[in-house]
């Protein structure tokens, strides 16, 4: 069964973490970007003992199967909040990077939790999307999908939406299984298209507007994302991540397309 707990596994070394991106997580050219977030996550959550709360992910070069390392760039430690920089190195090359918030899970005064949009298709309507290996990005084995928003890619729609409910196969939890929900599903302006069109994710923003560190990725997410702002190549993608009726995350990709 897909563990991604065992995936994401960091040992200790002289500057930072050691790390091995597994096989069966590839999606087109590179490693599966949730799947790049979530050891960036882990190696910030290594590094600082408060809660993420804010996270800007970069993906700077294709990320392959084989050794990593991570590694703190910089950091700044206040009174409520400490931010950090997170780099992830193949060989000597930097192929992403996250800058992190991260704070102390403390109830405000002025806390509010926006609704959660209302769902196109209930969890019975939406069918499962088998995996079909060979026409299917190689990390969806690791992932159960039901198509509950939006058009499937290619097929011409009028409207760039996406989503529905999402889980993990095997062990995952917290911050790292929500990253992985969050960014399972296909760029939603691929469904404006007819013809196979590749696009990838260059810069993610994921917010999360509660305490989910302790949160069990097998258990069903709902998501739903937008590309609203489009220009030329690059589309800007907005979404809410659910759970349990409750939104837990807000998350925002840049998308570059190649016609």
């Amino acid at each position: 069964m897909p563990d991604l707990e065992q995936a994401l596994r960091l040992t200790p070394d002289s500057d930072g973490w050691a790390a091995n991106v597994p096989h069966g997580w590839a999606q087109g050219r590179t490693t599966f970007g949730g799947l790049v977030a979530a050891f960036l996550a882990r190696g910030a959550q290594a590094a600082c003992e408060r809660r993420i709360r804010s996270m800007d992910t970069y993906f700077l070069e294709p990320v392959g199967p084989g050794p990593i390392r991570l590694a703190v760039e910089s950091s700044r430690h206040g009174k409520h909040l400490t931010h950090l920089e997170m780099g992830m190195y193949s060989q000597d090359t930097r192929v992403a990077v996250a800058r992190f918030i991260h704070a102390d899970a403390v109830a405000g005064p002025l806390d509010v939790v926006p609704e959660a949009p209302a769902v196109e298709k209930d969890f019975e309507d939406a069918p499962e999307m088998p995996f079909i290996e060979g026409l299917m990005p190689e990390f969806l084995a690791n992932m159960q999908i039901r198509l509950g928003e939006g058009d499937v890619p290619m097929t011409g729609s009028s409207r760039a939406v996406a989503g529905g409910f999402v889980r993990n196969r095997g062990p995952a939890r917290g911050v790292a299984a929500l990253l992985t929900h969050a960014d399972a599903w296909p760029p939603p302006q691929l469904a404006l298209v007819t013809k196979p069109t590749a696009a990838s994710s260059v810069r993610w923003h994921i917010a999360f507007h509660a305490d989910v560190d302790s949160v069990d990725g097998q258990q069903w997410s709902w998501l739903r994302t937008q590309a609203d702002w489009r220009s030329g190549p690059l589309s800007t993608v907005t979404g809410t991540l659910v759970r349990d009726g409750v939104p837990v995350a807000y998350t925002e990709q840049t998308i570059v397309m190649y016609a």
